[in-house]
């Protein structure tokens, strides 16, 4: 099954988050089999809905069992983002924001090139969520369901995550689920590493997040 690109009308697999020839966002059926056993959020923002009285919601991105994200646009800076909030089944659950908030945090100590940039933490009708830096383009692993890919290209996505890890290792910040789905690609080459866990006392904490 493949899934057409709304804007270049390409043919993606039917699992792509991202336009393989023009990085478009796509929506996407998968979303459906991913999310059917999750509980639907308490509150879902509808496109153009203010959250915080400062960012415009563009669209839904994903789902998953630690957020809900969507796109949004800041009103006051004119800068695209991405905002995660907590899923329905852990909004009360006051251990679940703790975590969710300390990895907010310890990930925005990081300023890095190659990890994917925390702005602030805020809330809105009563959740609270993160706001961080919208990455346009593709996971590493929507771009190596078209095959390999060249060798040089190869080396310097692995050099620029290994720069990225280096430094959140010696913040104290651990990731423990580095894999193909939670490196991001920019249009320029540029990798960026998402979904951080902080290692505390010798014990990693929850993933940041992932859908």
């Amino acid at each position: 099954m493949t899934v057409k690109c709304p804007k270049c009308d390409f043919k993606n697999p039917d699992d792509t988050f991202y336009c393989g020839k023009c990085g478009t966002p796509l929506k996407l059926a998968k979303y459906a089999s991913f999310t059917k056993t999750l509980k639907t959020p308490s509150k879902r923002f509808k496109k153009n809905v203010v959250i915080a009285k400062k960012c415009k919601i563009i669209e839904k991105l994903g789902e998953g069992g630690m957020g809900v994200v969507y796109k949004a646009k800041e009103t006051r800076l004119d800068r695209t983002v991405a905002l995660k909030f907590l899923p329905s089944e852990l909004i009360r659950d006051e251990e679940a924001e703790k975590r969710f908030i300390q990895e907010a945090k310890a990930a925005a100590a990081l300023n890095h090139p190659h990890i994917g940039i925390i702005y602030e933490i805020d809330e809105a009708d009563a959740q609270t969520f993160i706001s961080m830096e919208y990455i346009e383009g593709q996971s590493l692993k929507d771009k190596l369901h078209y095959g390999p890919m060249d060798i040089d290209k190869t080396k310097d996505i692995a050099i620029q995550v290994a720069e990225g890890l280096k430094e959140a290792h010696e913040k104290g910040i651990v990731h423990r689920d580095i894999k193909p789905a939670n490196i991001m690609i920019t249009k320029k080459g540029l990798a960026k590493i998402t979904e951080l866990r902080v290692l505390t006392n010798g014990k990693s904490q929850t993933r940041m997040g992932e859908f």
